[in-house]
């Protein structure tokens, strides 16, 4: 069903895409002592014992599904964990549709990251220029929640992922290096503290993440007593105990990541004592993203387990790095994930939307990815033809639309080795257009191909709404500009290699449009950027978008030049050393922000 017409002042406000008092199929819902979806004459009635529930029933009555209220859903808590500290920061408004939007697929826990992007008070530089969250906001999104049953709760940071706040000079003498927390020095323990109560001081939730995962270089900087050296597993253990002493004494329940107590975080793992060693009241969130053995969920479950510690689980979104979430990743890695955790008996799942270097990945790309992991927090065994449906009818996307996006860098990148964590499409359109390093690898005209392919079934796929509709413009264009670019670019080199004039034109012609379109998809997405987020961070992908431009307007001046006066172009004829690889274009300065990020991600 496109509409309900809904006796619901608070959802028709809220989803006025979903729901209307006026127009649309008649649904009248009542409170009562029982659930139940009733058909009559004059269209559906239901009966429900809380709004959550009614959001869960209208949800099956969209998908056109039977509500069978006496089914538990495989996983009791259904959270998604939003990234708000990698240069994106959700608007309020943005999050309320959000949460209500997923409240249909019977979310009830939503996670805030923020690593310095919440309010601390008497520290007005911590976060500065980073768009922090107000108390106000949070309580504005808080009560928002709380009136569909979602509890919002506080993700934040408190030994490593400290980058952010350190960069600042008056909080690195709290500093073991440049990302991580001193956990030796009595300031540093005061000073966390202090950033562990401001955290959940404006949400009613006692609950509170707090991270402690990929602790890199602890106990390694300033902290390191050469005389008596202690081992970094030593000094991760007496932090676990210490955030738990805070939590307690500050009536909170704190989490942490699992990564390091599985030795998943380049470190020498706990072994069978110390892991006894880990405080009962911290709750342990096991996060894989990569595995598509439910063994090896299942034996990491059992590890984590002998801890004692209440346990849940955090597939990944396959969001961060990159500019279109992969939608068939997110899916196959989350399906294994849920089925091995829901056989293990684990009952608390949530999602992660992370978005690493720039987070250029906006939430609509991802949203197909977040619906098809609700589902499967209630129902492991979701068949790919419920998914879809799901997709249509509530998330009101194209699935078609949605995987051809996602798996765009498996069909560019072809049987090519990328590092993991690689998207093949982002990094081609940072390529530099004079060096070529990362295109030189490909097959030019291959990769043309497809991406006149991935135009065409964009095209396509007819749009179920304007999100739709606005996603499927912004692929097509992003598409467009790194078809251009890359046709450019091989053009310019060949016609150099082999002194081309006619073909050096062409290529010039080529960057000439390429930047157009570059500058056009750059529009279209800050557009969409505005419509979720605020605007800060927004500069980071700015400066990228435009840099890309501008290095292809360089590129038909300096044709232009050596056509008319024989002005050299050396970047064009540079060889590439003997064993050049993708990792070697990534790390190359021409390459671009994406690989350099840290110098504007940073900023």
């Amino acid at each position: 069903m496109s509409m309900l017409r809904l006796n619901d002042p608070f959802l028709c406000a809220a989803l006025p895409e979903l729901f209307s008092a006026t127009e649309g199929f008649p649904v009248r819902s009542e409170l009562s002592t029982d659930n139940a979806v009733l058909r009559t004459e004059r269209g559906i009635r239901i009966c429900c014992t809380s709004r959550a529930m009614l959001h869960r029933m209208l949800g099956s009555v969209l998908a056109g599904e039977v509500f069978h209220p006496a089914r538990l859903p495989a996983f009791q808590i259904r959270g998604l964990m939003i990234d708000c500290s990698r240069g994106g920061i959700p608007s309020v408004p943005f999050l309320k549709r959000t949460a209500a939007h997923l409240s249909l697929l019977g979310l009830t826990h939503l996670g805030l990251y923020m690593e310095d992007t919440y309010p601390v008070p008497d520290q007005p530089f911590f976060g500065f220029g980073r768009g922090a969250f107000t108390p106000e906001e949070i309580r504005e999104l808080d009560d928002f929640c709380a009136e569909m049953g979602i509890e919002l709760f506080p993700c934040i940071q408190t030994l490593g992922h400290l980058e952010h706040v350190f960069k600042n000079p008056r909080f690195r003498p709290f500093s073991d290096g440049p990302r991580i927390l001193n956990v030796i020095s009595p300031d540093a323990r005061e000073f966390l503290e202090h950033l562990i109560r401001s955290a959940s001081a404006p949400f009613r939730s006692k609950r509170i993440h707090l991270g402690a995962d990929e602790p890199w270089g602890l106990g390694h900087g300033t902290s390191l007593d050469f005389r008596a050296p202690v081992p970094p597993k030593r000094l991760y253990l007496r932090h676990l105990n210490h955030l738990a002493e805070i939590c307690t004494r500050n009536g909170l329940n704190g989490m942490i990541w699992s990564d390091y107590l599985l030795g998943h975080s380049q470190n020498d793992p706990p072994d069978a004592e110390e892991l006894r060693e880990v405080p009962r009241s911290l709750t342990l969130d096991y996060w894989n993203y990569t595995s598509h053995s439910e063994e090896e969920h299942a034996e990491n479950i059992r590890r984590l387990r002998t801890t004692g510690c209440e346990l849940w689980i955090s597939p990944g979104l396959h969001s961060w790095n990159r500019f279109f979430g992969d939608l068939s990743a997110a899916t196959e890695t989350g399906t294994v994930f849920y089925r091995a955790a829901a056989k293990n008996g684990v009952r608390a799942a949530m999602t992660t939307l992370w978005g690493d270097d720039g987070a250029e990945s906006l939430f609509h790309t991802n949203s197909a990815a977040v619906v098809r992991h609700l589902l499967c927090m209630d129902d492991p065994e979701t068949s790919r033809e419920r998914m879809n449906r799901w997709t249509e009818t509530v998330g009101r996307l194209s699935p078609v639309r949605c995987e051809c996006l996602g798996t765009l860098d498996r069909v560019l990148g072809g049987s090519l080795s990328v590092p993991p964590n690689w998207s093949f499409s982002k990094q081609l359109f940072y390529d530099d257009p004079l060096f070529g390093f990362l295109l030189r690898l490909t097959d030019p005209e291959t990769v043309t191909a497809r991406l006149e392919e991935t135009e065409t079934k964009l095209r396509n796929a007819n749009p179920l709404s304007r999100g739709d509709r606005e996603l499927r413009k912004l692929g097509r264009l992003f598409v467009k500009a790194l078809r251009l670019k890359t046709e450019a670019s091989a053009r310019a080199i060949a016609g150099w290699r082999e002194k081309n004039l006619p073909e050096l034109r062409r290529a010039g012609r080529l960057a000439s449009d390429a930047a157009a379109a570059v500058r056009a998809f750059g529009r279209c997405y800050e557009m969409l950027w505005r419509q979720e987020r605020k605007p800060f961070g927004l500069e980071i992908p700015q400066v990228r978008i435009a840099g890309v431009a501008a290095r292809l307007e360089e590129l038909q001046r300096r044709i232009s030049a050596f056509l008319k006066s024989g002005e050299p172009i050396p970047e064009l004829g540079l060889p590439l050393p003997e064993g050049f690889t993708p990792r070697d274009a990534g790390t190359a300065y021409a390459s671009a922000a994406s690989k350099n990020h840290n110098s504007i991600w940073m900023m």
